[in-house]
């Protein structure tokens, strides 16, 4: 038998799926559990994504998501779902790789002068290839260290992108390849 569901029934469903309705009880799910569990958490503003973690269990705070970051590593800061900036729990970081790179890449929507062509995106993915052998960068690290394997075209600011300029080189390095920024699945670490 097909029931419908209702709006009401499905908002109700997802809101505690999410554990907005019900936060997990202190110890039973850290930072990692609750962004796996929301298929990643938006994260352009990191104290939106650590504000967004941490309201879906008791006992979890902004340091809490931090720390989950930068002490143990379970989470990672990267690009994920829509191409956005996401957190994204470590283990699940080869899956959310693999998925990602099966999305149809179709025409780009950006003006000839903006993209790269197809030698300068070679350069520029070989050259974060070369850059981070074996080496945690940051992100502003990884671009410079693109800059000065490619030529300066690779840090002109050639598109308009949060009351910035994406540089060239960068907007391949912040695309859907940067989860591969360091082999131990750490990003945004110094080295």
């Amino acid at each position: 038998m097909n029931r419908r569901i209702s709006w009401q029934e499905a908002s109700a469903r997802r809101l505690e799926r999410q554990f907005l309705a019900n936060p997990l009880a202190a110890g039973t799910g850290g930072p990692a559990e609750i962004v796996a569990a929301m298929l990643g958490a938006h994260a352009q503003v990191p104290s939106a994504a650590e504000v967004s973690v941490g309201i879906r269990a008791e006992g979890t705070t902004r340091t809490g998501v931090r720390a989950a970051l930068s002490g143990d590593r379970s989470l990672v800061r990267t690009h994920g779902p829509r191409g956005t900036v996401h957190l994204l729990p470590a283990r699940e970081l080869p899956l959310w790789t693999a998925a990602l790179t099966a999305l149809p890449s179709g025409r780009s929507p950006f003006p000839p002068d903006v993209r790269l062509t197809g030698e300068q995106a070679e350069q520029v993915v070989a050259a974060v290839g070369e850059a981070l052998g074996g080496v945690c960068l940051t992100l502003e690290e990884l671009d410079q260290e693109v800059v000065d394997r490619t030529g300066t075209w690779a840090g002109d600011r050639v598109m308009p992108a949060f009351q910035d300029l994406w540089r060239a080189g960068g907007r391949c390095c912040t695309g859907r390849a940067s989860p591969a920024r360091c082999a131990s699945g750490r990003t945004g670490a110094a080295r």
